[in-house]
């Protein structure tokens, strides 16, 4: 049914998440922003460990 196709969605979309951490992890690179190259900040990683984008660049991100 659908609400089953929408939930097995967002749990690949969060394994593609973590998985995507776990490399950022292994080529040392987690936890820079991969737009601006800055650090994603302490705070923004504890809430969210998946996080790619500093809270500007995700706030920009949002705004397009």
């Amino acid at each position: 049914d659908w609400s089953s196709d929408v939930c097995s969605s967002d749990l690949r979309d969060m394994l593609d998440q973590t998985e995507h951490a776990l490399r950022r992890i292994d080529e040392r690179t987690y936890g820079i922003c991969e737009s601006c190259g800055k650090a994603v900040g302490k705070h923004r990683l504890q809430a969210f460990p998946r996080a790619t984008l500093c809270l500007a660049c995700k706030q920009a991100e949002e705004r397009f």
